[in-house]
């Protein structure tokens, strides 16, 4: 039972048109890079040349869509060279689809806060952020069934499915600490020094989320050939017991790089 393997295939796509999306925006953002150039106070500017920067001062809200999800996010000034930044992120996704077999209804669902320190070291738009993610919802679940008659592979091995009593089964993915130290860096200020109302801010980094667990259950009656008599409830099926086992292991081993999430993110900000 590949669950995992077959999850995987979305974030595929995904992680590339966000990569695209990434290079697109870093293009438009260049273009509005001047923007965050601190104005001289004798230069007149149509832009509000004058931006207070005390902490609290202005307040900018955006949306944003990367890996964590589409998001919303609220910032305000703290220095002239920093920001106070909040987002939350919310995203479900479900899908039904069959493999080797196996009949799969999977649901991905993603809820998450974070509060970040955003520094521009060089008062213009590259900044460095270190934050702290909550998460209260970070986890794949999905439901198997095997039609009677069809095979499942457990760690390289074939069963098949009992036509009086078939398999089924979950499997469910999560991250075991609810919350994680967050290390980003991006392009753009959400709060314009220069007065200018419309951000495009990008930013890349990661979540230290700890190594995600993972749980894999099947219940129902296995046969070692197509013939019926040779099928058992896999509960006391010592070999079934035993490949599942290792089908377990073998996902654990191959989500193990997931403790360290990536953040790729971009987004639009308005400034009031």
């Amino acid at each position: 039972m590949h669950t995992v393997s077959n999850f995987s295939r979305n974030p595929h796509i995904f992680r590339l048109t966000s990569v695209l999306s990434f290079v697109l925006l870093l293009a438009l953002q260049a273009a509005y890079a001047g923007s965050d150039t601190p104005v001289p106070p004798n230069t007149k500017s149509s832009h509000s040349s004058e931006l207070s920067t005390r902490p609290f001062a202005h307040f900018a809200v955006g949306v944003t869509a990367g890996t964590l999800g589409p998001g919303l996010e609220l910032v305000t000034t703290m220095s002239r060279r920093s920001n106070l930044r909040v987002d939350g992120h919310f995203f479900n996704y479900s899908q039904t689809f069959s493999q080797d077999g196996i009949s799969y209804n999977a649901n991905l669902r993603l809820r998450d806060y974070r509060a970040s320190y955003d520094f521009f070291p060089f008062a213009g738009a590259f900044r460095l952020s270190a934050g702290f993610e909550a998460y209260n919802q970070f986890n794949v679940n999905a439901v198997a069934t095997v039609p009677a008659g069809q095979t499942v592979t457990l760690n390289e091995v074939d069963y098949y499915s009992s036509a009086s009593d078939p398999l089924h089964g979950s499997a469910s993915a999560a991250y075991p600490n609810k919350y994680a130290p967050t290390l980003t860096m991006g392009f753009g200020n959400a709060i314009p020094r220069s007065g200018r109302h419309w951000a495009f801010p990008i930013e890349i980094g990661a979540a230290f989320t700890g190594t995600p667990s993972f749980n894999l259950a099947m219940a129902g009656s296995a046969c070692a050939t197509p013939n019926p008599a040779t099928c058992m409830p896999v509960s006391s099926d010592p070999s079934f017991q035993a490949d599942l086992a290792a089908q377990r292991k073998k996902v654990v081993n191959d989500i193990a790089p997931l403790r360290v999430y990536p953040i790729l993110s971009m987004g639009a900000t308005y400034r009031f």
